[in-house]
């Protein structure tokens, strides 16, 4: 089979449209496997001349040596304990191993599946992407050009795109002329019908010229057949392409098709959205970000599994497999929908079935894709036709929907008209009403997407707020509903309508969007139906997710959610380019007996799909198996996930508390999380490297218990939405010598709050009311802020990589402010025992755990989430204890501390440690000595990622 060779591969897999793939299998030790498997790369096939770019080392059990027929078939059915090794590289010099030492182990179905991915190598997917991202680029250029003589035309390709003018409208109109141009040259000679089309270069003249006329001649001859929602949009656009520019543009897209056809690879699923991510690029308010392949194989290899169809069936039937459906009500470009489709058709064909025989039955009912971006849809339907290009159908449920003032007057919400079936729910004439591939039809489509009618619901949905409070969305009134320049009554009217479908649901303005769309997916679900999605990492710990979480407490089991640590240089998301902490969250909508979950908390994003679909066989895995260690446990730590030799991150199972965060997110060490948990709800000090023997008992409370909160900072200086009194003070900053009478300590200073004790940094002038009446709210309002006035203030946004501190002590009594709110207790000398207690080890340690910890190397805690901080109960301290507490806050208070992320080599902290756990915890001396859990426990708290952000470890940078 090799050109110029006699060497035989043991099996080499070739199919159309992709690299071919060789396997060499030994039974073990199998030692010379690796070198011959490696051996194969960079050979050409003799038939086709086409290159080896990937070859599979497989490690067969011993046992299997003397089997043989039927007996060995059936045992190589049931193995699962196959060592597979995959090498990419275009000559056995330049390599590339999968995993990059040690072996992946499954069974015939996993090689069937790693067989797939290597005949995609990423190596090639990304030159593919860079070649279409250069092409598209040049091509949206000329389209600019083209816009200084031609508006008329610039207008109406917009028109066509449903978007307004402008840098994305020009390179989505290019991506879409790309992606026909490229299903042209696919289509040509092809089967049946497709034998008549010529591809482009037969379309070419006497001189080589190709004109705008042939080509559009040709699509028309295509859309008679099929393929509607990939031609008649790319149709639409180049017949307002003035025939004097259309010639350069035409031959840019013909050369451009013909670049990426030389490898064969453009029916990868991850080559269109990986280029489409690229270059969308208007984000600010739909935040239509990308989801990574590699995530999504993550997320759908836990949502749908080889034990069952979505709908409970078998996979080797197709009615079962045909009968399910799945559903993305924000599909964007399609990454998960396609994923998932790509994941219904390798099940199906490891049990026996053709899955191109399924395709007009998935394509017309069993894929539901909404969004209400245009173009978005257009790629989510091209994606999916390109499964199997060849395969006419005749009805789909990719839309796009209506968003904002229609012409009848009336208001659309996208997707999330969807909440209420009754709803009309209105769908924009572009490919089609539904992406269909025969032509425009108009579906009643809240009947045909009732409620409780999905057996998987998949999203990224956007994560948008209500209101705009960060970044480049302050000073817009309600950023949820400010895309496609609405105004702001449009944008009042959008609010209003989605207030009224949210009414009495889990949704919540704070948490926003994506709040909304996981009541949405929750009521489209079945019961026992799956729930896949990708939300903001604030959902696991944020009060305005409260509600989210009990709806998924009450509603799911089998709870699966999953974080990344990231280290400060890798991305906490899933999605590419969000800049925000991510969480993927999976449950099965049956009620759960006991409240529990498994929490999954990843080293970093999975870099190809490879990693994200092994990661997810190995949770199932463990899960099935019931072999997951738990958060009571002790602190004994995690169950790994591995990829090879490689630990990419651990596994825990954990109860769901009634209330309050779900705090297993973004944790590298959890055998910290383990004496968190110990500490905060038991009240044991059981710390790493302690026997259960050991353990110590305190009493520990909650802020809530023990002392009062002061006021949020907008009731101290704050308008009211109408503009009236809020905060009764003006605020100004501190002069060297002022001594004011109404102190505020207001704002950080990394420098300054280095010690246990420092004093207000501004003052608050008392508002003068315009009338007695409004003089007398000021007057109360005064009266009522200064009486939460306190010695202890509590550090809301503590930045673990700069600060020191976690509560502070002021000698005169102060408010609190925006980044330190106030802590009233019964004393001073309690006080000071809270503010000692908080910045010891133990103290940070559930001041961590209990934060959101949703940016790199900070922590929130609000103050709704402040009530439940648990703490030392300074209440239930003896006398002598207080004491001992308050005197070595004395002695204390002015030496100065390291930020957190150092308390390692911090010789403060661990005199704090040592003196609190000995003269007021009366902890036995192996606890706090040299070298013992205290000194382990600070050890791992400054290695943490969520705590270091991107600091460096300080000893490699000196």
């Amino acid at each position: 089979m090799f050109k110029g060779s006699a060497e035989r591969p043991d099996i080499l897999v070739i199919e159309e449209n992709v690299s071919p793939v060789v396997i060499e299998n030994e039974v073990m030790p199998a030692a010379t496997v690796e070198p011959e498997a490696i051996s194969r790369l960079g050979k050409q096939i003799r038939t086709t001349g086409r290159r080896i770019l990937s070859s599979i080392a497989i490690r067969t059990p011993l046992r299997l040596r003397n089997k043989s027929g039927a007996s060995l078939r059936s045992d190589l059915r049931a193995a699962g304990d196959l060592d597979m090794a995959l090498y990419t590289g275009t000559s056995p010099t330049v390599v590339t191993r999968w995993p990059s030492t040690g072996w992946l182990q499954g069974s015939i179905a996993d090689l069937s599946i790693l067989t797939q991915s290597a005949s995609v190598p990423p190596a090639v997917i990304e030159a593919a992407a860079d070649q279409l991202v250069s092409g598209v680029s040049e091509a949206a250029g000329l389209i600019e050009e083209m816009a200084k003589t031609h508006l008329g035309a610039i207008h109406k390709i917009s028109q066509a795109l449903h978007q307004e003018d402008g840098e994305q409208t020009r390179r989505m109109a290019a991506t879409i002329l790309a992606n026909a141009f490229v299903f042209h040259e696919t289509l040509a000679g092809g089967p049946g019908l497709l034998a008549e089309v010529k591809s482009l270069d037969e379309l070419r003249d006497a001189s080589g010229g190709l004109t705008k006329t042939k080509v559009l001649t040709e699509w028309t001859r295509i859309l008679k057949i099929n393929y509607w929602p990939i031609f008649d949009v790319a149709r639409r656009i180049l017949e307002q392409i003035p025939t004097a520019d259309s010639k350069l543009l035409v031959e840019h897209m013909a050369t451009t098709a013909d670049r990426l056809l030389e490898n064969q690879l453009m029916h990868s699923h991850d080559l269109t959205g990986a280029v489409f991510q690229r270059l969308i690029a208007d984000r600010k308010f739909l935040a239509a970000y990308y989801t990574t392949p590699a995530s999504a194989a993550l997320l759908v290899g836990l949502a749908i599994t080889p034990d069952n169809t979505p709908n409970g069936g078998s996979w080797s039937k197709a009615i079962d497999v045909t009968d399910s459906r799945v559903a993305d009500f924000a599909c964007g470009t399609g990454t998960l929908l396609s994923t998932a489709y790509q994941r219904v058709g390798q099940l199906h064909e490891i049990s026996g079935g053709d899955a191109e025989r399924l395709h007009a039955a998935m394509m017309g009912s069993g894929l539901v894709g909404c969004d209400v971006l245009p173009a978005a849809s257009h790629l989510t339907a091209s994606m999916l036709s390109g499964a199997h290009p060849t395969i006419t159908y005749t009805g789909s449920s990719i839309l796009t929907v209506a968003y904002g003032k229609q012409s009848d007057g009336g208001i659309a919400l996208g997707s999330l008209d969807l909440l209420d079936p009754q709803r009309k729910f209105g769908i924009i004439d572009i490919t089609a009403k539904s992406a269909e591939g025969m032509g425009e039809t108009e579906q009643e489509t809240w009947m045909s997407l009732p409620h409780a009618s999905f057996d998987t619901i998949i999203m990224n949905p956007p994560f948008t707020r209500s209101t705009g409070h960060e970044g480049k969305k302050v000073g817009v009134p309600r950023p949820m509903f400010a895309a496609f320049g609405s105004t702001e009554e449009e944008q009042r009217l959008m609010s209003q309508a989605t207030s009224k479908l949210t009414a009495g649901t889990s949704a919540h303005g704070n948490a926003g969007e994506a709040s909304i769309f996981l009541v949405l997916g929750d009521r489209k679900l079945k019961a026992d139906g799956a729930l896949a999605m990708v939300m903001p990492l604030s959902l696991m710990s944020g009060e305005a997710w409260e509600d989210s979480r009990a709806l998924l407490a009450k509603n799911y089991s089998g709870l699966v959610l999953i974080s990344v640590v990231g280290d400060g240089s890798t991305d906490i998301s899933f999605s590419a380019d969000t800049g925000m902490g991510e969480c993927l969250v999976i449950g099965r909508k049956t009620a759960a007996k006991d409240k529990r979950a498994t929490f999954v908390v990843l080293n970093e994003r999975p870099a190809y799909p490879m990693v994200g679909f092994y990661a997810a066989r190995q949770i199932r895995q463990m899960i099935a198996d019931k072999s997951l260690k738990k958060l009571e446990d002790g602190p004994i730590g995690g169950s790994p996930i591995r990829f090879g030799d490689d630990v990419i991150g651990q596994v825990i199972e954990a109860p769901l508390p009634v209330t309050g965060g779900w705090k297993l997110a973004r944790i590298a060490d959890l055998t910290l999380a383990q004496a968190a948990y110990q500490l905060a709800d038991h009240g044991k000090v059981w710390l790493p490297s302690m026997n259960k023997s050991h353990t110590e008992q305190i009493v520990v409370s909650t802020i809530g218990n023990i002392g009062e909160i002061g006021p949020y900072h907008s009731d101290i200086e704050g308008k009211t939405a109408k503009g009236g009194i809020r905060g009764p003070f003006a605020r100004e900053q501190l002069k060297p010598k002022d001594v004011p009478t109404y102190p505020i300590l207001w704002a950080h200073d990394a420098e300054r709050e280095r010690s246990l004790s420092f004093e207000a940094d501004s003052q608050g002038l008392p508002l003068k009311g315009k009338t007695h009446t409004e003089q007398d709210l000021v007057d109360k309002k005064v009266a009522s802020v200064w009486a939460t006035a306190s010695h202890c203030h509590f550090n809301q946004n503590f930045r673990f990589n700069s600060q020191a501190t976690a509560m502070q002590f002021t000698k005169r009594q102060t408010i609190g402010g925006r980044a330190w709110i106030s802590v009233k207790l019964a004393s001073a000398e309690q006080e000071k025992a809270l503010v000692v207690w908080a910045n010891t080890s133990l103290g940070l340690l559930l001041h961590w755990w209990h934060a959101n910890k949703q940016q790199p190397g900070r922590g929130n805690i609000g103050k709704e989430a402040l009530q439940s901080l648990p703490v030392i109960d300074v209440k239930a301290l003896t006398p002598k204890q207080l004491k001992a507490a308050a005197s070595l806050f004395d002695a204390l208070s002015s030496k100065l501390l390291l930020p957190f992320h150092e308390i390692d080599r911090d010789p403060v902290r661990a005199e704090l440690d040592e003196k609190f756990a000995r003269d007021v915890l009366g902890l036995a001396k192996p606890v706090y000595a040299a070298g013992g859990p205290l000194e382990l426990l600070r050890m791992k708290l400054a290695h943490e990622p969520s705590i270091r952000g991107s600091k460096e470890d300080k000893e490699d940078s000196d």
